[in-house]
């Protein structure tokens, strides 16, 4: 038995005939099921007695440039084939992290003929794991599935259904008991040709290699990888963290404009999705959107153009050529540019057939063509793409949609082992060369994971399409997931007003106030998609400052720990079972929280630890646009009371940390007109001195910063106005009322 992580609370037990266990502080967790590979169309297994360990198990100590030392089990296979095929698979067990890697390494032999005929199942398995017995009520799960990862599954694992993926959508599965500790199991390495199956028949998860994949050629490896740990989505976090640390993983983030400013979108559910201003075209609508923002002082710093816009091919309507067509811009994309004033978001399809750019139709570029999707191989393709997109109409941020029907509708990317990561691969490579961010749209799980080697991949969207009064603003738990990987969740495009815009398409949105505040607390972008004339102004400037950055907390809203295990153990007392979302602004160390309860039933209490706020000591709280503002102690012994309200009731509750200042009780509440009142893009510093409290923050043109302050049982306003062109501020404050203003 070894161990892993400084703890050494994970343990890997590999008996001499292949079979393991797996425990946590002595507890048997998994109990290894069955090793197989496809050969030359047969299935050889070790639960079938064709195929059997002929080497190991062998221990060696090794060291991973990016994880540090770790333990080695190697296991060498052989089928019971014509050519006696050998397969090695190895556990690494690392010391500093509870982590285990499971590999499967063809360096031996390659395999032929390895298709099991569909592509949601293996035709590899390794790992392959029951929960045992012993454990199994004592074990919760939440599963992902499907686009967006828009199913989540939270349930007991003692369950006799679960509904847990087994086909290409399958995503990482987190296993955890009724104290919150976890494990996430996913693909660590070829994560385009990777997937987990699970087996209802022998309640059996799987990893290995997707069922359609023909050859997989001599010197392949691919790995998956379990990581343990306290806390369910700080392991997540943690899991994320080791899949960066091995790719080093360095996001194009702070490079990326879409995420730090408020831009103007045109996608499914705006106004403006296949619709334009009566007997005007989308040039003119565009530049009147334009000029309507900054009557009302809507700083839009970009504008996004959605899928209307390019030409498409007959066969599968996917993009024939990505230019405008006349009759959306009359003057082409650079007019349109010109007189926006603001650099351009563009969506993009996956290929037809029919497209311009393959060899196979004239192109120049090298494509794979099949019925009725065509793929690029080809780099230099992207670098062509985007260059001039960017050159000659502004293109700021490349949006890459229908990423499953590209990947899932194809045969090579089905079959071949290294068609779809090259396609992404390239793209990124594009990217990087032209200094630009993507956004992937309608990815599944392996894009997702895929983007650890794609560092230009800033964002994703989070949940399906915006129609107005749908619930795809649910993005609590996949945001997790994005977070881990150090994407940005996108919750999509949204309407501010709920009047009727006498829409063609949608109905009015009746909860403008939720998609708002869904819309800044993702971090991702913010995309108002109002008819001209139709925009909240308020709301939208509750996002933002007057130059229209975005004011962010400093990671993304996600579901609370509670509300997962409440779910999951529901009955047994434990967690919330109410949908309870939280974060946080980290300002110099101090901490402070939101808290979202969004359709709770019936009135709940929470205290700091239950939405995982990070603060310690004592904060004052209060509820976002309460009908009288007050404050209240808040911690351990001060719990806050949520609840209840109906779904389009959301509530949205502010911490602000108390210190102490001239042997008094302080709190900076921060600009209540704000989402966020404490922004870290607002708030660059906060020091507390003997000589006063310094606040340095950053403002926009012209702009005016009300912000609410307690001192004991005093709540006071203080007022600073700013340069006239913006910049550093830094407010001094003495006592109550007792402040400076210095520009």
């Amino acid at each position: 038995m070894i161990r892993s992580g400084s703890d050494a609370a994970v343990a890997l037990k590999v008996s001499k005939t292949g079979s393991y266990e797996i425990s946590v502080d002595d507890v048997t967790w998994f109990e290894s099921h069955d090793t197989y590979f496809t050969i030359n169309g047969v299935t050889y297994s070790l639960m079938a007695g064709t195929l059997n360990l002929v080497e190991g198990p062998t221990l060696s100590k090794q060291w991973s440039s990016r994880l540090g030392p770790m333990q080695q089990i190697s296991l060498t296979w052989q089928a019971s084939d014509k050519m006696k095929t050998r397969i090695i698979t190895a556990f690494q067990l690392f010391e500093e992290n509870p982590a285990i890697v499971f590999t499967q390494n063809f360096s031996l032999a390659g395999l032929s003929n390895s298709s099991v005929g569909n592509a949601n199942h293996l035709c590899t398995s390794f790992p392959s794991f029951t929960v045992s017995s012993g454990v199994r009520k004592h074990l919760g799960y939440l599963s992902f599935d499907q686009l967006f990862m828009r199913v989540q599954t939270v349930a007991s694992w003692d369950l006799p259904v679960k509904h847990i993926s087994n086909d290409l959508y399958s995503a990482p599965l987190t296993i955890f008991n009724e104290t919150k500790y976890t494990m996430v199991l996913s693909s660590f390495k070829e994560f385009m040709v990777s997937s987990m199956f699970y087996d209802g028949k022998s309640d059996a998860v799987q990893q290995g290699i997707m069922g359609m994949i023909t050859e997989i050629p001599k010197g392949f490896i691919q790995q998956s990888v379990m990581q343990f740990g306290a806390g369910i989505k700080e392991t997540v976090l943690q899991w994320g963290k080791m899949l960066r640390k091995q790719y080093n993983t360095k996001r194009y983030t702070d490079n990326d404009l879409t995420l730090k400013y408020i831009g103007y979108w045109t996608d499914a559910g705006a106004f403006y999705y296949y619709n334009t201003e009566t007997n005007i075209t989308y040039e003119k609508t565009l530049i009147d959107v334009k000029d309507e923002a900054e009557k009302n002082y809507i700083p839009y710093k970009y504008y996004q153009i959605d899928s209307w816009w390019y030409y498409r091919g007959l066969i599968s309507s996917g993009v024939k050529n990505w230019t405008a067509m006349p009759s959306v811009f009359p003057h082409n994309s650079s007019y349109v540019y010109k007189n926006l004033g603001y650099p351009i978001a563009a969506h993009n399809k996956y290929w037809d057939p029919a497209t311009d750019y393959a060899k196979k139709n004239g192109g120049a570029f090298d494509f794979i063509v099949e019925f009725i999707r065509a793929i690029p191989q080809d780099e230099e393709f992207w670098n062509f793409l985007l260059s001039s997109a960017k050159k000659e109409w502004g293109l700021i941020l490349y949006e890459q949609d229908w990423l499953n029907h590209q990947f899932e509708d194809m045969s090579c990317t089905l079959e071949n082992v290294t068609v779809a990561r090259k396609w992404l691969m390239d793209m990124g490579k594009g990217a990087m060369r032209n200094g630009l961010p993507i956004q992937y749209c309608m990815p599944m799980a392996r894009h997702l994971l895929q983007t650890v080697e794609i560092p230009h991949v800033t964002q994703a969207r989070a949940s399906d399409d915006y129609h107005p009064g749908n619930d795809q603003w649910k993005i609590g738990l996949t945001s997790i997931i994005h977070h881990a990987l150090d994407i940005r969740p996108f919750k999509d495009n949204f309407r501010t007003n709920p009047a009727n815009d006498h829409s063609p398409k949608y109905q009015p949105e009746p909860y403008p106030g939720l998609q708002t505040v869904i819309a800044i607390y993702s971090t991702g972008p913010v995309g108002p998609s109002d008819r001209i004339g139709f925009e909240n102004v308020t709301r939208i400037n509750r996002t933002i400052n007057s130059d229209g950055l975005l004011l962010q907390p400093s990671r993304p809203m996600m579901a609370a720990d509670d509300y997962i295990l409440g779910t999951a153990f529901a009955g047994k007392g434990l967690g919330v079972s109410e949908r309870v979302w939280s974060t946080y602004s980290n300002v110099s160390g101090f901490i402070f929280g939101a808290i979202m309860a969004i359709d709770v039933a019936k009135p709940i209490q929470v205290t700091p630890e239950n939405v995982e706020l990070e603060m310690t000591g004592t904060s004052y709280t209060y509820m976002d646009e309460a009908p009288v503002f007050s404050t209240k102690l808040f911690d351990k012994d001060h719990p806050l009371t949520v609840g209840p309200n109906p779904e389009e009731h959301y509530q949205l509750w502010h911490t602000a940390p108390i210190f102490k200042f001239n042997n008094e009780s302080w709190a900076i509440l921060g600009e209540t007109s704000k989402l966020v009142p404490v922004s870290p893009n607002r708030f660059n510093t906060i020091t507390v001195a003997s000589e006063g409290i310094h606040l340095e923050l950053h403002t926009g043109a012209r702009e005016v910063i009300k912000m609410m302050v307690q001192t004991g049982d005093t709540t006071w306003e203080l007022e600073c106005a700013g340069l006239e062109a913006g910049g550093r501020l830094v407010i001094k404050i003495k006592n109550i009322n007792v402040f400076a203003c210095v520009t």
